[in-house]
């Protein structure tokens, strides 16, 4: 086509004409010759046409039968004119070429700009805006456009944990897919940072809660709980679950608790009291914890009743309670054994009082309990004893104010036995001490006491002279 177009250019369209023209003449003057050839026939009669000439000559016919018949078998000459009737010149030619150019010049340019545009589009995506975004958000959108994400992290407390902070592109901004684009997410609020708490106590729950949320203390938790003594919606407590940290020294990691009164709890009365008659004290446990009911047990003995199982109950059965209200429950421990008052019976009378006791009975000195009579028992008189008590019993009988006999002529070394034998043996507490004087007899024998043959005190003080043998015989002679 180009090769077709370029015969109309300016210069190749004048050349074109003028090969043409000289083709022309060149056919005049072949012609011309083939005339002079065939009348030069005509007259010697009997030459024929040259081969070489006879399909020019034919070609030469066919034209003539296009034309006018030639009179007497001439051949008339074709005029330079009738040639060039077949060639026509379009004076606006040139015009319309550069017009053309022109059109086929701006598709051209049309066609780039809309390629290098679908290009741009196919390569380049715009970038939002990752504000209020989660670092999740950015990373599916890298990878759905084949960017190559760099996540940098750091502390705040305006944006939430794990959301982006800032883009390194600007949004709306045109960026080639496969690029670099980097975000900075949130850590959320520092937890080493330290915090100043407020006065808890002279706040309401709803201003804790707005100051936990704005100083991102969410370690700090509410607790509403029940509470008989402070009004609904007041302040109870702050605890810390570690015990070194305080409200000086409180971090944003550190646990706290703030506690909130809900006030008293108030139970609706739907709690139907069964019959623990002959039941056991585990049945009673389990349907007290089940209900959060309180319950105090009490042992009581019975004649009737085996040991562990209920008695009585302070609520009658079928009674309507609520949950934390109290009840109490008696429990049978068994029979019982009633210690006797053994001041009724002698000493050798108490070891047989009773067969479910153990009696061990002892003598003791007493200045004020008479012989023979009750001093003490060691279980009162009355008392019941059940399964899980103890049934042993010490019963002491008097054995009057003790009583000292002469211990003249006894050695010095005896005087620590006959002390406890005769008195100290008994509950009394007397005490002694020797002194020396010359004497004729047995040295070492006692020679004198500051009491004998006589009542002493418990807590009696004696004093013995003990002989040096000053003035006595050896012994033997």
């Amino acid at each position: 086509m180009s090769d077709f177009l370029s015969n109309f250019e300016h210069d190749n369209y004048k050349q074109i004409l003028n090969d043409k023209k000289s083709k022309k003449e060149e056919q005049l003057e072949e012609n011309a010759e083939l005339e002079d050839d065939l009348l030069s026939d005509d007259v010697d009669g009997n030459k024929s046409v040259l081969p070489e000439h006879e399909g020019k000559i034919r070609r030469k016919k066919k034209r003539k039968r296009k034309s006018q018949p030639i009179p007497n078998q001439s051949i008339v000459p074709i005029e330079e004119e009738s040639l060039e009737d077949d060639i026509e010149i379009d004076p606006d030619y040139q015009s319309k070429q550069t017009k053309r150019k022109a059109v086929i010049g701006a598709s051209v340019v049309g066609l780039l700009l809309i390629g290098y545009i679908i290009y741009y589009q196919v390569t380049r995506v715009s970038v939002p805006n990752f504000s209020d975004k989660t670092v999740v958000d950015a990373k599916n959108w890298a990878s759905e456009n084949r960017m190559k994400p760099k996540i940098e992290q750091e502390y705040s407390t305006k944006v939430e944990t794990n959301g982006v902070i800032s883009q390194s592109v600007a949004p709306n901004k045109k960026l080639k897919k496969g690029s670099n684009i980097t975000f900075k997410v949130s850590e959320g609020a520092n937890p080493k940072e330290k915090i100043t708490l407020p006065d808890f106590e002279k706040m309401s729950k709803s201003e804790v809660e707005q100051w936990i949320s704005k100083n991102k203390a969410d370690n700090v938790s509410l607790i509403d709980e029940y509470n008989d003594k402070v009004d609904k919606g007041k302040f109870i407590k702050l605890e810390f679950t570690d015990k070194e940290v305080t409200k000086e020294n409180y971090l944003r990691q550190d646990i706290a608790n703030v506690y909130f009164s809900k006030g008293k709890e108030v139970f609706e009365k739907n709690i139907s009291v069964p019959d623990f008659s002959k039941k056991s004290k585990s049945d009673v446990e389990e349907w007290a914890k089940k209900n959060d009911i309180k319950v105090d047990y009490k042992e009581v003995d019975s004649d009737k009743i085996e040991a562990g199982l209920v008695v009585s109950q302070t609520v009658d059965p079928d009674t309507k309670i609520a949950k934390q209200e109290s009840m109490s429950v008696s429990i049978s421990v068994g029979k019982a054994v009633v210690v006797p008052n053994f001041a009724n019976y002698s000493i050798e009378e108490a070891t047989n009082a009773t067969s479910d006791l153990q009696v061990m009975t002892k003598e003791a000195f007493s200045d004020s309990v008479p012989f023979g009579q009750l001093i003490s028992q060691s279980i009162e008189a009355g008392k019941k004893l059940t399964g899980n008590d103890e049934k042993a019993v010490n019963v002491v009988y008097s054995s009057g104010r003790p009583y000292i006999k002469s211990f003249f002529g006894q050695l010095e070394g005896d005087i620590p036995k006959l002390i406890y034998d005769n008195f100290n043996s008994k509950g009394a507490c007397v005490t002694y001490e020797v002194y020396y004087v010359d004497s004729d007899k047995e040295k070492g024998q006692i020679v004198h006491a500051n009491a004998y043959n006589q009542y002493i005190a418990t807590n009696a003080h004696l004093v013995f002279a003990i002989s040096n043998g000053k003035y006595a015989s050896l012994p033997g002679e």
